[in-house]
Formats: structure tokens, sequence, C-alpha cells
């Protein structure tokens, strides 16, 4: 819906990089979803043309190297969590290329003045971490140690059947391959900061940063091994807190907050979609019922914002095992967890444990506060008609098996929340 709307608005829409809409084996070609250019590359498959992906970038590497293993660096996987340098001179990094690619784009884009809409999506730092030597040999160990729990909260993850294989998504490893992740994890985020600080050189000497919308986020973060987890798809702040950071026009600086401001409304990738709606004049109130998300813009104004949310949702369907099956809460300060499976919840203060170091809870104390947090939760599912697989009779429901709750999710499963009868309904 995005390119459509972005192409409706009378925009260009090219999108560079990992987009992950499919590719098709039989034509040659990307799953366009409506965009007009694509130079895609997704990081799946093996880099050859039997994998299962054989993408832009794919190709053009085995045009630039017959034969080669674009995974050759370290023997590391789409998934591994350990680090090494890149095998191959680092103009051949998939890094290299996107920001390249970019750059040719925005040079074709500038002779032909038409208004844009280009999504630039570099894979790294997702793994493999494989940042070029010059990168990795100048980065250091980061400064703080991996988030332990002080009350051993997350002991259940130092050691765990996953531990020490090479996509392992738990586990305590030894400090040398732990410092040598971590480090090729940050020089990976350097070698994706170069790449963007070239691409906003080129737009500021073609004029086109100063009537430019730039919004720069990400789809998830890296535990680190950050309570003993390593990749995604956990509702800790290693995983979950993303960043966002936006820079409008030049035109818009009288309407909009100074430039360097700090805005502490808790945000979604959700509301990516409502934003460049209002820019480009197509958000209307009727969509404030049909979209969860609403356009950013709305905080960024000096006067007239409307009502933002106080606090968002956040869930995660089986991956890696039943243990990383959840729903969240969180408000940017207070964070309640619900683990499907098991029935446990969590109850985290940021505001005075940014590191999730201790389970509140359990403690006296803060029980009103689960409770609030426990009711919220329990009005959104039912507010939602999810059914008696969630929540029954005011209370959550503990649910072990898979569930795709998104009626638009690709490939949905059958429709578990509501079909399941209650005597199977685990208490």
């Amino acid at each position: 819906e995005l390119a459509r709307s972005m192409g409706a608005a009378g925009l260009r829409t090219v999108v560079i990089g990992k987009n992950h809409f499919g590719w098709n084996r039989t034509s040659g070609k990307p799953v366009a979803h409506e965009f007009e250019d694509l130079q895609i590359y997704d990081g799946l498959g093996n880099g050859f043309k039997n994998g299962s992906e054989f993408d832009d970038y794919d190709q053009w590497f085995q045009q630039q190297m017959p034969g080669q293993d674009p995974l050759a660096s370290g023997g590391l996987d789409w998934n591994s969590w350990r680090g090494a340098a890149y095998e191959y001179p680092e103009w051949l990094h998939p890094t290299a290329w996107t920001g390249r690619s970019t750059r040719r784009t925005l040079l074709a884009l500038g002779k032909s003045a038409s208004p844009f809409f280009l999504k630039v999506s570099f894979h790294r730092p997702h793994s493999p971490y494989d940042p070029p030597a010059r990168l990795l040999n100048s980065t250091s160990s980061p400064g703080r140690p991996p988030a332990q729990a002080v009350d051993g909260w997350d002991e259940r993850f130092r050691k765990c059947s996953a531990q020490g294989s090479m996509d392992a998504w738990c586990g305590e490893v030894d400090p040398k391959s732990l410092a040598l992740a971590r480090r090729a994890y940050l020089a990976s985020v350097s070698f994706v900061d170069e790449e963007i600080g070239s691409i906003l050189r080129l737009m500021t000497n073609l004029g086109m940063l100063a009537n430019t919308f730039v919004l720069f986020t990400s789809d998830h973060g890296d535990m680190q091994m950050d309570h003993f987890l390593w990749r995604k798809s956990y509702p800790y702040e290693g995983s979950s807190h993303i960043p966002l950071l936006v820079r409008w026009p030049e035109k818009l600086g009288d309407q909009f907050l100074d430039r360097g401001s700090i805005v502490s409304a808790v945000t979604e990738l959700r509301d990516l979609y409502p934003t460049f709606l209002e820019i480009v004049g197509f958000w209307n109130t009727s969509q404030e019922a049909e979209l969860d998300g609403r356009p950013l813009t709305w905080l960024l104004r000096r006067a007239g914002g409307k009502p933002w949310r106080q606090w968002v949702d956040l869930e995660h369907n089986i991956c890696y095992n039943e243990t990383n099956h959840w729903n969240a809460l969180t408000d940017g300060t207070m964070k309640f967890i619900f683990h499907a499976c098991s029935g446990e919840e969590q109850l985290f203060d940021l505001s005075l444990d940014p590191s999730e170091s201790q389970d509140l809870s359990k403690s006296f104390e803060r029980s009103q506060q689960v409770e609030k947090w426990r009711q919220r939760m329990v009005s959104q599912f039912e507010a939602e008609g999810r059914g008696p697989t969630w929540v029954q009779h005011g209370a959550l429901r503990k649910r072990c098996r898979s569930c795709l709750y998104s009626p638009h999710f690709p490939g949905r499963t059958a429709d578990c929340h509501k079909s399941v009868a209650a005597a199977q309904i685990q208490v």
C-alpha cells in the first residue's frame, strides 16, 4: 500500500537493498509490490543461481567474482552470532553496493527533477557480522558489558540447547568470541553510517536535501548477548528498541520543532505509512479507524498537534522455541511482558533500569502496576475480538501453539484465535 499511495501522489517509487517481498525465480525479478524501480539485496539464499534467491546483488557479485562464495567470510551465515572481517575488497560488500546503487539512483533522479519516494535498506548490521577489516581493526569492544539480570531471571538462557552453535539464539559464549562479535557488529554499524553520510552529502550537492523529508529507522535491534540472548524477536530493549531520526525540509522549519529536538513519545513502525501519507497530503481522519499508526508529523509540529498514544503493543509468534512467544505493552517508561506459553509475566521500570536487570512483576510494591498493565492487555485483546485462545473471562490465556493474529500477514495460518475450543486451552 505504501508504494501504491506514493505513486498515486505522483512520486517515483524506488527501493534499494533489503526488501523481503520475495523473489520470482522464474522471471529472475523481485516481487515489486508496486515499486517502480527495484535493486534488491535481501541477504537470503546461498549467493548462487541455484539458491532460494538470486537477487540483484548476488547476480552483480557473480559478475565481479565468478564462482566465488559471497558468504566466505569466516564461515558465517545469515544468522551467525560470530564476527569476522570481510573476505573480499570492501567495494564488493553489500553495504558498499547498497550505498553506491543509491548514489547512482539519486544522480538519475536529480537529472529528471521528478519527485520521488526512495527506500534505502541496508542489510547489515544484521548478521553475518562481516565488516571490512579497516573498520573492524579500528573498533574497540563496547565499554558496557552485556546486560545481565541482578535477580537471575535470565539464567534460563545462559546455558541452552542452542548454545555454541553457529546460529545460536541464546547461550553464554567465551570472552574472546564475544568481544569479536560485538566489535564486528559495531564496525558494521559504522560502515552503514559512512554510506549514509555519503548519500546525504550527495543530496546536499544536488540541492535535494533542503527539499526532502528523510527518515532513518530499523526493523529490529540485536541482543548481542544481553541476557544471554542473540539476534532478534525478543521483547527486551536490545531487540525491540530501535532508532528513529527525522530530518524535514527547510520550508517546514517554522511549523516544526527546532532541529535536534528529542521527542519522548512512544512510536512504532506502524507510524511510518501514516507519516508519509500526511506528507503527500493523503492522510484523512477516516484512516484513524482503519490504521493503528499515526503520522509522526503530529509530534513534530510546534502547535496544534493531535493527542498521541499513551502506550504501544508489541508481540511475536513462536520463533526459535516456545520461550520466545510473547505479547508486551510499553509506554517507554514501563514495560509489561506476557509470555504466551508459560503464562509468566514480567515488569520492567525502564526509567530506572534501562537494561532490564530486575523483573518487578513479583514485587508487592509493584502489584498494582502489574494489574494495571495486565488489564490494559486484556482490554486490547477483547476489543480486537481475538477470542478465547487469547483472553477469556477477563483473564489472559496461556497458548503454546503458533497463532498469527493479523488477517493481513502473508501465509496466514488457520483462524486459531477463534477456532480453538475452550476445552483445548491451557489454564
